[in-house]
Order: structure tokens, then sequence, then C-alpha cells
């Protein structure tokens, strides 16, 4: 991805499927339930196998594709591929975006994104924690630790979608051709393929574009102090809400603090231990910028432009600057800081919940549970 100011985006003026009004804010049972869940399986279950280099096109790049579909077929998710042929720099290669979707039949999603692929280097194995394997894995593991709840709100007319995209990097130099293949070809595909209502014969029928409330995308996470920004006015309301959800897990010490969780990586295998601590010898630092609420800093080019082109909702979450470990072979296992990364996995997965009003699901998940475990059952 690169820095850009693109004039046509900053006079384009979208409308949200969403509003602030319907956001739901967690009872304080429920918003201790999700902090107090432990993303050890982010680092255990799901990071290693992404943890490779997974160039386009690669025996490596269609082993992580195989990973994440088995993973999502195996919590009975609907899952499906984009597969398709691009021209690059080195000829013709094969990409395929996955996207997972909890229940295919509602008609509005929450869609979080991020790519799977890692850059590609001659005679050097890249393998690109941030970029984007630790965004991957942290998806991975929020659609696992809620599939329970949103189980029981399949009935609902919004759900939660994932997208993870093939080809994002350049093989060689950032141009509008060579660059997020995956994502651009998959809005063009969707903005042409239309949803009819055989149960309201008077819709003449929507692009698969239109259900899309908001597009979330990671990219760059994983690395100590990020700064996270935001970029568009139609999505601030939400960004706010990632500032509060912070606020809050801070206000109730349940916010993880510099040495809190401490990682180790042997034999292919990493461990992940969370460590009593009574004071930090550093205080939590907000990874949100709040200044820039009403700043806007210069878009950053990157999966979400096709779909921001075309009229869908963006929050991009991405720090500025970028990590120091940037398209460098630093940016393995020893750049990813457990404990941002346990953070923002709480956040986004609080968020999650508030927006699809999880919250009496939450609370009645816990309930069954606790009638479970009592001794008189």
């Amino acid at each position: 991805m690169r820095v850009f100011i693109l004039s046509i985006i900053l006079i384009i003026h979208f409308t949200s499927n969403n509003s602030s009004n319907a956001y739901k804010t967690l009872s304080e049972k429920s918003f201790q339930l999700l902090a107090n869940t432990s993303s050890s399986s982010l680092f255990t279950d799901f990071l290693p196998s992404l943890l490779i280099p997974r160039v386009p096109g690669t025996e490596n790049n269609t082993k992580v594709n195989s990973f994440i579909v088995n993973k999502f077929t195996e919590l009975k998710w609907h899952v499906e591929t984009d597969d398709f042929t691009d021209n690059t720099p080195y000829g013709q290669i094969n990409f395929s975006n996955i996207i997972v979707t909890k229940d295919i039949k509602a008609t509005k999603r929450l869609v979080f994104a991020a790519h799977f692929d890692s850059k590609y280097f001659d005679h050097q194995e890249f393998v690109g924690a941030t970029d984007s394997a630790v965004p991957c894995a942290m998806l991975m593991e929020l659609a696992y630790s809620l599939d329970k709840y949103l189980d029981k709100r399949k009935q609902e007319d919004a759900t939660l979608q994932i997208i993870f995209f093939d080809g994002e990097e350049a093989f060689k130099y950032w141009t509008h051709d060579d660059s997020i293949y995956g994502s651009r070809h998959l809005a063009a595909k969707w903005e042409d393929t239309y949803i009819i209502d055989i149960e309201s014969p008077q819709n003449k029928g929507k692009n698969m574009l239109s259900g899309i409330d908001v597009l979330i995308l990671l990219d760059l996470l994983g690395a100590s102090r990020p700064t996270l920004n935001n970029y568009f006015t139609t999505t601030s309301w939400m960004f706010s809400q990632l500032i509060q959800i912070e606020s809050r897990l801070t206000t109730n010490n349940l916010i993880k603090l510099p040495g809190s969780v401490t990682s180790s990586s042997k034999d292919g295998k990493f461990e992940i231990k969370e460590n009593n601590i009574d004071d930090s010898l550093e205080d939590h630092e907000s990874y949100f910028n709040q200044y820039s609420m009403n700043t806007y800093q210069p878009h950053i080019e990157d999966d979400h432009i096709p779909f921001l082109m075309r009229g869908v909702p963006v929050l991009h979450i991405i720090p500025s600057p970028f990590p120091i470990v940037w398209h460098q072979l630093s940016d393995d296992f020893n750049a990813i800081d457990p404990v941002v990364v346990y953070n923002l996995n709480n956040i986004f997965k609080i968020f999650t919940a508030e927006y699809l009003d999880m919250d009496a699901n939450i609370l009645k998940a816990n309930n069954h549970d606790e009638l479970k475990k009592s001794p008189d059952n």
C-alpha cells in the first residue's frame, strides 16, 4: 500500500446503510465476558499456519488459502472463493479471494477484511507478520470466539462477513495495474452481481455491494505502539466507538498492559504466556488518534479503494506511520507485540458484538453455560 490523496474520493458523499442510532452498547456483564475471553488461539491455532511466505501463485499461497477455507468450513460458515487469473509483471498468475459469511441469507453485512498474501522479494523469503498474517489471524479468532453468539441471531437481517483478499501486494512497483489484484476483481464482480428478492416482486434487484453496511479493512497490525487514524467522514462515528471501547477497557482495568502478555516461538510452535502484574512500567497509550477525528488524514492506497470508488462506506484500520518493519525481512514473529494484538482483538470483538446487537445472546449463552456447570445439573 502507499499514501496518496485522491481528489475524486474527497468529493464523493457516501450514505451508510447503518447509523450510530442502531448501535447497541454491551451491558457491563457482556462487555467483561468478551474482554476476559482468551485470545491465545490466535497465536496457537491460526497464526502458525499463516506466518509463511505466501506469494500469489505459489504452493504456500494455496496452502494458506486451504487452511483458511478449511477452518471456516469446520465452523460451518458459508465459504466461497473468487478465483481468477490476471496479468502481472511476471506473466499470468492465479489468484483466489476467500469470502466467508455466517448467514448467507442476511440482507446486510458487517464486513471485515485483510489480505492473506505476502510480498514477493527476489531470492528472499518474506513472511509479513504485520502485513498481514496477524490481521488475518485476528479475524479468524474473532469469528471463532463470536460464532456461538452469532448462532442465536441467525434470524436477524444483518450478519458478519469476512473477506481474505489475495494479491494486495505489488510484484514490482505499486501501480494501478500492479497492486490490489484481489480487491479490484471482487469489487468489479460484486458490482455486476445482482440479487433478486423473489418475496418482493417490486424489487428489481440490488447488487452485492449494496448489502455491505461497511467494509472494515485491517492492515499492518501487530507491532508495538500503533497510531490509528480516522480517514473518512461517513465512518467517523465507528472510529469514535472504537475509541470509546478502548477507553472503557482501560477504565475497567481490562486493557492489557505492557509486559502482561509475552510470546515465544520454538520448533514452529508459538507459545503465549499471560503474566499477573500489579503495575506495569508503562501505562497504556491509546492506539487511536482522537485528534484525527476532524482532520481526516491522507488516504492510504489499499484493498478498500475499489469498494470506496463504488460507494461502499469504509473504515480503514492501518497505522500511520507504518511499522518500522514494513516490507523488511524483520517483519516476522519477533515483530509482533502480543499485548497490542490482544487489545485490538478485544476492541474489534466488542465492536462487532455491539454493532450486531449481540448483548442478549451473550448473556443467554453465558447463563446456559453456568447452568451446565452447576452441581445441581
